[in-house]
C-alpha cells in the first residue's frame, strides 16, 4: 500500500527539522546490556537506509542505557520513518508505544520550537491516518494503540477527540466502533484495582485462584497505566451521549447491512456494558469489516 499523503509530508518533516543533529562516533550502549556490535551496526547504513536489524534495541533503550538525547535526535526521524511508513509487520520492529514514549521521555515539549513543531505534525498525521483508514477493504489496525501512543506523548487528547466527533466519513464511526468492539474499554471501570495480583507468603487464596480472578477483568491497554488521566478522557468520551449518537447517525446513514450491524452492537456494547459479560466481538470475528489478526503495528 502506498503511505498516505499527510503521513509521508509529517515523515520529512522529521528529517528536515532534526537534520542538524549528526551521527556520533560513539553511540554510547551499556557494555552490560549490549552486543559488542551494537555501536557498529548503526554505522553500518546511511540513516534513511537503516532497517530494524540495525537498531537492535536502541528504540526501546535510548535515553535510559544508550546514548543522550542528541543521539536520539540524530536517529528519531529514520526510527518514525521505519514505524509509521509500512504496510508489513516486521518482527523485529518495536511497539509504537515504546517509541512514543521515548518522545516524553526526552521532554519534547521543552525542544526547539521547529522541533516540538515537527512533532506535532507526525502527531496529528498519524490520527488523521487512523481516522481515514476505510472499513471493509482494510485490514486489522489497532486504534486503542495509536491513540495510546499519541496520548503517551500529549498531556490533553481532548483535540483528537473533538476531531474524531467532528469527522463525519465513515471511516471516522468505523474506527470509533473498532476501538468499541475491538477492546475492553467498555467495560473498563477505572475505579477497580487492574494491577496484575501479588502473590504474598500468608495469602490464603491459591495463586491459581487469584490469577483466574484478574484476568476475568476487562483490563486497558498496559501502556494507559504511563497517561490514566487521558485514559480517564477517553473513558468518558467514549461513553458519552455524543458518542452514541455519532454511531447511530453512521447506522443510519452507512448503506452497509455489515457495517450496520457493527454500529448498532457498538451502541448496545455501550449502553449494556455494565451489565453483560465482557467480550471483545473482533477477536471471535463477529464482524466481517475487521477483526484482530496479524501483522500488528501497521497503521494503512
Amino acid at each position: 500500500m502506498t503511505c498516505p499523503k499527510v503521513l509521508e509530508d509529517a515523515i520529512e518533516g522529521l528529517y528536515f527539522a532534526f537534520s542538524e543533529y549528526p551521527l556520533p562516533e560513539d553511540t554510547m550502549p551499556c557494555g552490560c546490556c549490549h552486543s559488542p556490535d551494537a555501536n557498529e551496526l548503526l554505522h553500518a547504513e546511511p540513516l534513511r537506509k537503516l532497517e530494524w536489524k540495525h537498531f537492535g534495541q536502541y528504540p526501546n533503550q535510548a535515553l535510559l542505557v544508550w546514548g543522550d538525547l542528541n543521539c536520539f535526535k540524530h536517529f528519531l526521524p529514520r526510527i518514525f520513518d521505519l514505524l509509521l511508513n509500512v504496510s508489513d509487520w516486521d518482527i523485529e520492529a518495536p511497539d509504537p508505544e515504546w517509541v512514543f514514549k521515548k518522545l516524553d521521555d526526552g521532554e519534547w515539549r521543552t525542544w526547539p520550537r521547529e522541533e516540538q513543531a515537527a512533532v506535532k505534525k507526525m502527531l496529528q498525521a498519524v490520527w488523521e491516518t487512523v481516522l481515514s483508514n476505510p472499513p471493509i477493504e482494510s485490514p486489522y489496525i489497532d486504534v486503542e494503540q495509536w491513540l495510546c501512543s499519541i496520548a503517551l506523548c500529549e498531556e490533553d487528547i481532548g483535540p483528537y477527540l473533538a476531531q474524531w466527533m467532528e469527522d463525519q466519513r465513515i471511516s471516522a464511526s468505523w474506527a470509533l466502533s473498532f476501538l468499541i468492539l475491538g477492546s475492553d474499554i467498555a467495560y473498563v471501570d477505572y475505579n477497580v484495582d487492574n494491577k496484575v495480583p501479588v502473590f504474598r507468603e500468608d495469602d490464603g487464596r491459591s495463586k491459581t485462584a487469584k490469577v483466574q480472578e484478574w484476568f476475568v477483568l476487562p483490563h486497558p491497554n498496559a501502556w494507559w497505566k504511563y497517561c490514566s488521566t487521558q485514559y480517564v478522557q477517553l473513558l468518558e468520551w467514549v461513553r458519552s451521549s455524543a458518542v452514541l449518537e455519532k454511531l447511530r447517525q453512521a447506522e443510519i446513514g452507512c448503506g452497509n447491512s455489515e457495517m450496520e450491524r457493527e454500529f448498532t452492537t457498538a451502541q448496545r456494547c455501550i449502553r449494556e456494558a455494565k451489565s453483560t459479560k465482557f467480550e471483545t466481538a473482533y477477536e471471535r470475528r463477529l464482524f466481517q469489516t475487521a477483526y484482530i489478526d496479524i501483522p500488528f503495528g501497521r497503521l494503512y
